[in-house]
């Protein structure tokens, strides 16, 4: 008798097929791309605790995409993972998520943003480093080529949708950093004392 998976069982053995791949293809890179990704950005050179992160900040967006319902969104995230981000051929960004200092994580979107909950993930506890969401985003090009005026306008307008869903002005506040390169976008996001 054959047992047919529902869509969560699909979801999870399709997320644990990517982490496999995933980590294979950086430890298989000794992490260079991951190496260059946060000398980049002038982050501390932890790489491995990147891929860490990466995978933990992926299973949490899997999550919150499943809570939704979105089990065809869960595929289309994973879809777009990959560790050489120019094998994404769909991923139109990379957004690199600080965890409040204590670490770094990287996950690839397609233009809309909408596989990713900033304001979910803002709210995400990560008991593990002790903290609770992330306080910066950058934003660029999974190739680093310049943004547009035209995409830091559209993602200006898509961080504030998504965060507004959830958070109110007197909650969060966030702004948007663009002088320090034309390569990403710096979104910082804080509480309201």
């Amino acid at each position: 008798m054959s047992h047919r998976m529902d869509a969560t069982e699909q979801a999870a053995h399709a997320l644990a097929s990517w982490e496999r791949n995933f980590k294979r293809a950086a430890r298989a890179d000794d992490f260079a791309i991951f190496r260059s990704h946060l000398q980049r950005l002038a982050l501390p050179n932890k790489p491995r605790l990147m891929l860490d992160w990466t995978v933990a900040l992926v299973r949490r967006c899997s999550s919150y995409l499943a809570l939704d319902g979105r089990d065809k969104a869960i595929r289309q995230l994973l879809g777009v993972q990959t560790y050489d981000p120019a094998k994404a051929t769909k991923a139109c960004y990379t957004c690199t998520f600080d965890l409040c200092g204590k670490a770094v994580g990287r996950v690839l979107a397609e233009a809309d943003l909408l596989t990713l909950d900033l304001a979910d993930l803002y709210g995400s506890p990560w008991p593990e480093l002790r903290v609770v969401g992330f306080h910066n985003l950058w934003i660029s090009h999974p190739d680093w080529r310049p943004l547009t005026k035209k995409e830091v306008r559209h993602l200006q307008a898509a961080v504030t949708d998504d965060l507004r869903y959830d958070y109110a002005e007197d909650e969060i506040n966030f702004w948007f950093d663009d002088s320090l390169s034309r390569s990403y976008l710096l979104v910082t996001v804080q509480d309201v004392d």
